[in-house]
């Protein structure tokens, strides 16, 4: 099964690479229309550029479940999670590839439910299935705001294809509010991002590299697809996309740091760069208003840019974590420990992914964060208003201080997964993973350094996209004061020496000064906790971050035998939002219980009530 789903994941790559410079236009038998409704495929650049990323993320994800999924057998149903995974890539292409309406619908229903089954894989614990039913409940409401968006668009043009709606009438402007809210929904935006938190770290973890990598961008393509090329002109709708954006990224980032379990961990971090991608689609949208076809272009490069790059660096990042649990069999950060001499490949595979989340050049990071900067730079300046200059320049110092605490984030998860020692013994009896399962993370660590050393040449590829947005060619200048592919030969000289300085020699051993307390311990280690304690305390007012401490013993005073400290956070909109808003939906659906009496005649009586309204509303209209 991996060999095929290999082998289509290379004939997406190739599929895609037929298809960047021209335009294929496919319509399926009527004996396989949805009744009435044909099902329309069309591939062009921006379809292109998107199937061949997932063709490469997907790639990589085959060659790694091959091993993988021989450690959850005993957990999942190997057959299950080969079919689902199938319907998952067949309803993310055909997403990619729908030119109407209805083919979308169903593709993204296909990609939706495959996703949750998946999710749920492991379908005798009862968080999976909780978090399963978080994402189900989650994707069906994104799936009623589009299926609304869609209706309206279609009784305004009488047509279901793509190509004839136009976003630039006022009349149009509730659709794509609530095509906008159902898209922002499934990619995990604030405060809908609840699902990603939950459904990640359930998930096998070439399921969160693909949902992560791949799925949660579809909501950008769709996007694309519709405003850009749409030609929207709502003038509230970008500041709308623009503040929800600003406040996902502050939000993903501090909770990212607070995390114990290193998946959920990355799954705020997607919260934080879906809100950054996000963003720049904002600034495109006001650029393109304002008639700026120079912060156009740098947005549009900004968002592809970051597509790409937070594509490869998260995917390893989530194959990491996969490697880190099939060998451990933990993710728990208080748990791990010491691996970096047990695991050396997947140490050094999940610090180039580090770094590139945390944009240190040459990785492909820094290029498309530093495409992120350019856009807000330039329309800190060429923005007609004041207003909005002032925003784009809040932006950058928010960004800035984001790019902190993401660093923070990753250097708590690299240092407490990969160094000190362990903390459990089965984290001591940790090995490196098969070939494998290697194979695909250094594959994707290389990708993160080429395109970011590279990233000029990547730009130019782009041109035909931008040139079918009709923003001209792309600013592959933006890198040209930045000499990356040098950069990335003195770092791969420098590494390459110290490697054959420092790490060919016998390490010496040395006795760390104990301050006169004897021998130190494993409690004696950084902790998930103790290290993001000081900016959790910062920021109490937004996590509710609390310490209970108790302290026990005879003269607890002066002489305590145990102290026990445990830090407790709680998510605000979890338990002042969602939490209130479900236990209403739950009252109400035992209100309306009480009407199924099971009696025949009190059921004959609800339809006739219903048919006297409707020939009532008939009447009217």
């Amino acid at each position: 099964m991996s060999a095929v789903f290999l082998l289509g994941s290379l004939l997406l790559c190739i599929g895609g690479a037929c298809c960047w410079s021209k335009t294929v236009v496919l319509a399926l038998p009527q004996w396989l229309a949805l009744g009435w409704l044909p099902i329309d495929l069309r591939c062009d650049t921006l379809s292109a550029f998107f199937l061949t990323l997932l063709g490469v993320v997907s790639a990589a994800c085959a060659v790694f479940s091959a091993q993988y999924i021989s450690h959850l057998s005993d957990r999942i149903s190997p057959r299950l999670y080969w079919n689902c995974l199938f319907i998952f890539m067949l309803g993310m292409v055909l997403v990619l590839l729908a030119a109407n309406a209805p083919t979308f619908v169903v593709a993204w229903e296909l990609m939706s439910l495959s996703s949750a089954v998946l999710v749920a894989s492991e379908y005798q614990k009862q968080k999976a299935q909780t978090s399963a039913f978080i994402y189900l409940v989650a994707t069906r409401i994104a799936t009623i705001f589009l299926t609304a968006g869609f209706l309206l668009m279609f009784s305004k043009f009488h047509d279901i294809s793509f190509t004839s709606w136009s976003f630039s009438s006022p009349s149009t402007w509730l659709p794509a509010t609530l095509i906008l809210l159902g898209l922002i929904i499934k990619a995990g935006i604030w405060p809908f991002h609840i699902w990603l938190p939950h459904a990640h770290p359930e998930a096998p973890s070439p399921v969160s590299a693909l949902m992560s990598g791949i799925m949660v961008k579809l909501p950008v393509y769709a996007a694309l697809r519709l405003f850009v090329f749409g030609d929207l002109t709502c003038p509230w709708l970008p500041y709308l996309l623009l503040t929800l954006s600003a406040v996902s990224v502050f939000w993903g980032v501090l909770f990212a740091l607070n995390q114990r379990e290193l998946k959920r961990l990355l799954a705020y971090s997607t919260v934080e760069n879906i809100g950054l991608i996000f963003i720049s689609l904002s600034v495109l949208l006001l650029g393109r208003n304002a008639q700026l076809a120079v912060i156009g272009r740098l947005a549009l490069m900004a968002v592809l840019i970051h597509v790409f790059c937070h594509a490869l660096f998260k995917s390893l990042l989530f194959l990491c974590a996969g490697s880190v649990d099939f060998s451990a069999h933990t993710r728990d950060l208080s748990k791990l420990g010491g691996l970096g001499k047990r695991m050396p490949v997947t140490f050094a595979t999940f610090a180039v992914g580090s770094a590139a989340i945390c944009a240190l050049p040459p990785l492909n990071g820094f290029a498309s964060k530093w495409s992120i900067y350019q856009a807000l730079l330039n329309c800190s300046f060429g923005l007609p208003d004041i207003v909005s200059r002032a925003i784009c320049l809040g932006l950058i110092g928010l960004l800035g201080g984001v790019g902190a605490l993401a660093v923070a984030s990753f250097v708590k998860a690299l240092g407490l997964t990969f160094l000190g020692k362990p903390r459990s013994a089965q984290v001591s009896a940790a090995r490196e993973v098969p070939l494998s399962m290697q194979l695909p993370q250094l594959a994707l660590a290389v990708a993160c350094f080429l395109t970011g050393a590279f990233a000029p040449y990547l730009v130019t590829l782009l041109d035909p996209i931008s040139l079918a947005v009709g923003l001209g060619r792309m600013p592959s200048a933006a890198f040209a004061s930045i000499p990356l592919a040098q950069v990335a030969l003195v770092s791969a000289s420098l590494i390459g020496v110290i490697y054959l300085v420092a790490f060919r020699r016998p390490p010496a051993r040395f006795e760390t000064w104990d301050c006169g307390f004897g021998t130190t311990t494993l409690r004696s280690q950084v902790s998930a906790d103790s290290f993001a304690q000081p900016i959790a305390r910062i920021f109490t007012p937004v996590l509710q971050y609390h310490l209970t401490v108790d302290i026990s013993g005879h003269d607890r005073r002066h002489f305590p035998e145990k102290i026990i400290v445990e830090p407790s956070m709680v998510s605000l909109l979890e338990t002042r939002v969602y939490g209130p808003l479900a236990w209403l939906i739950q009252r109400c659906s035992q209100l309306v219980a009480k009407l199924q009496t099971g009696s025949i005649h009190l059921y004959l009586s609800y339809v006739c009530i219903a048919l006297i309204v409707l020939l009532a509303l008939g009447a009217r209209l």
